[in-house]
């Protein structure tokens, strides 16, 4: 088993999330990249991330969660998204200046928006980067957890237990569908 967790655009590979996961898995099933989202292709992104071995769920954060939602579909497996950017072209182009790939986002988002696999997510309700409200209109999930908080949920002990919680059930719904 191979957690992927992905940070969100200018975080860092060991962002909250990763952290959250050290405390229920070994560091050896937890991989962890750092991404230049910025400055790299969406595709080698994606082809980046398809070439780490035996994942078997893939947790992201704000545009890492876009990769997770898609990665999720072209592996196949399930995924735990936090504040996702989705649909990344509403947002990443306002955020980054000269952003060099929107039509790229735009493509793996039509492309990836028939979702099959489960797709837990965790939502602070009072993120004033990303909708919330866009975000569950535009994604079919599994399960949703609602928190106080905004878009930047480190140090926040309801997300925390949301994260838990959201681990937990993905992992034994799998293990149950799987």
């Amino acid at each position: 088993m191979m957690i992927l967790n992905l940070h969100g655009l200018n975080g860092k590979w060991n962002n909250t999330t990763y952290r959250l996961l050290l405390k229920a898995y070994a560091e050896d099933l937890i991989s962890s990249p750092q991404i230049d989202y910025a400055v790299t292709s969406p595709a080698k992104i994606l082809d980046s991330l398809q070439s780490i071995e035996n994942i078997s769920y893939v947790v992201g954060n704000s545009f890492g969660g876009f990769y997770a939602y898609i990665l999720s579909t072209m592996l196949r497996i399930p995924c735990l998204l936090v504040n996702p950017c989705i649909p990344p072209e509403k947002y990443i182009p306002s955020l980054v200046k000269g952003y060099a790939y929107t039509e790229e986002l735009v493509h793996l988002t039509a492309e990836y928006s028939s979702h099959s696999q489960p797709v837990y997510m965790i939502l602070g309700m009072d993120d004033t980067v990303l909708s919330p409200a866009c975000t569950m209109q535009t994604l079919q999930v599994t399960e949703t957890w609602k928190i106080r908080g905004g878009h930047s949920l480190s140090g926040n002990q309801q997300f925390y237990s949301a994260f838990k919680k959201a681990l937990e059930r993905m992992i034994a719904n799998e293990n149950i569908n799987g």
